[in-house]
């Protein structure tokens, strides 16, 4: 973060220097500007996208008046510009300066008017994706406008915005062990009693051992070989199937806050995985393992990511989904 920047810092500075040093007075250009796209993977429903656009005016031509970003899709509540700028202290920390009102959003446009004497600013820009982006494509247009009236635009984008739903740190528990990946939680019984035909999978542990295999935390379909639920208790009416392929070594960077590794599951992945021949239950599951999921019926295909797990039972759980149908 702190190199990305200084990067900015440089360019800023570059640009002024070129503009003051080479510029012919009667074909100057007024504003220049760059813009940086920070956010990695698949752009998710709910998240952000979150870009730095840098502006710069050579020194003594003029003042910052305002900065403008337009989405082609109104972004949901928590679309933001930020009114400050950025520099590296000494110790290599970022400082930020306040050089602007608080963003205003209007419909698609979200504005910072500056309030201090500045020729160069880089802001922070962070688009809440909104469920009605879901499968479509949305693209920025970022303007810059100095006190004079002369202004300079950039267009970033398209960038397609998955399908997939995702939801975090869902609780499992001795209790609340009924998962809906149609809801995307877990319930208790005496909730899932009421909703049996969205319970895709039950989530037990066992101290014990099945044909040389250890239980632990385990994972399978309610309609899985009773076995493998052991004494769980599973309604008839809870009867769904399922498959299910255990995974090691994905870490989802959406779906944990461990360190970034830049690995994330996208649409194309859901698309294409093969799951038909895999068992309907997975037993002795770990802390950062994960589980591919295709329910018996087509309908979805998720990765279940494992944030943690108890000594005994219970953990947390963090979910994407893929809708088929």
């Amino acid at each position: 973060m702190k190199k990305i920047y200084s990067l900015i810092t440089l360019v800023l500075f570059s640009m002024a220097f070129t503009a003051c040093t080479d510029r012919d007075d009667n074909e100057i250009k007024p504003i220049n500007n760059k813009c940086l796209k920070r956010t990695q993977g698949p752009n998710i429903v709910g998240n952000d996208i979150y870009f730095v656009y840098a502006m710069a005016m050579p020194y003594g031509s003029g003042q910052l008046d305002k900065c403008t970003v337009e989405a082609s899709i109104p972004g949901a509540d928590g679309t933001w510009l930020e009114h400050n700028s950025y520099h590296t202290n000494s110790s290599g920390f970022d400082v930020a300066v306040p050089v602007g009102t608080p963003s205003v959003t209007d419909g698609t446009v979200t504005t910072v008017t500056f309030n201090t004497d500045t020729c160069a600013a880089a802001l922070r820009y962070y688009y809440r994706i909104p469920e009605e982006a879901r499968g479509k494509e949305v693209k920025f247009h970022f303007t810059a406008t100095a006190r004079n009236g002369r202004t300079v635009s950039m267009e970033m984008g398209p960038y397609t915005i998955s399908r997939q739903y995702m939801a975090r740190d869902i609780t499992l528990s001795k209790s609340r062990c009924y998962i809906s990946l149609q809801d995307m939680t877990a319930y208790t019984l005496e909730e899932a009693r009421e909703i049996p035909e969205r319970i895709d999978l039950v989530y037990l542990w066992r101290n014990k051992t099945n044909q040389g295999v250890e239980f632990g935390h385990t994972f399978a379909a309610p309609a899985a070989d009773r076995e493998w639920l052991d004494n769980l208790e599973v309604p008839e009416s809870m009867n769904r199937d399922l498959h299910i392929r255990k995974e090691w070594g994905i870490i989802d960077g959406h779906l944990t806050d461990e360190p970034d590794y830049g690995t994330y599951i996208d649409d194309v992945d859901f698309e294409t995985i093969q799951l038909g021949d895999m068992p309907d239950y997975c037993v002795n599951m770990k802390e950062k393992g994960g589980m591919w999921i295709e329910t018996a019926d087509g309908r979805y295909r998720a990765f279940i990511y494992i944030n943690s797990l108890r000594a005994t039972s219970g953990g947390v759980i963090s979910i994407k989904r893929y809708d088929m149908q």
